[in-house]
């Protein structure tokens, strides 16, 4: 019966360690379901912030672009006024010309008048 009693209370012994050990792996659990709701919550912002970023880089593509297409048309319009002020100068220095030359005809109509 001695005998009995002691492996009924080293029976005893080992279920309350088994039950003490159940208890921690059911506070493990917890603590490891709480760790992933942690991850989980980090995960989605992380995601979140991703979105953000993406929209952004889409947005600094576009203005990017905008900004490409307004320089074409600065470059075109100072195409046309180079060509605006080419003409401009051919048209100035033809006007001088005919400036010098209407001086010379005047120079001798003036000479043709005072020898008449």
């Amino acid at each position: 019966i001695n005998r009995l009693l002691e492996v009924t209370d080293q029976v005893v012994r080992q279920m309350q360690t088994g039950l003490g050990l159940i208890d921690e792996s059911v506070a493990l659990a917890g603590q490891a379901g709480t760790a992933l709701e942690r991850i989980t919550r980090s995960v989605s912002i992380i995601e979140q912030m991703n979105q953000q970023i993406a929209a952004a880089a889409e947005e600094q593509s576009n203005v990017a672009e905008q900004v490409s297409c307004s320089i074409m048309r600065v470059r075109d319009v100072t195409q046309v006024n180079v060509q605006a002020t080419t003409r401009m100068n051919n048209s100035t220095l033809e006007l001088a010309r005919l400036g010098s030359e209407l001086r010379e005809l005047l120079q001798q109509f003036r000479a043709g008048e005072v020898g008449a």
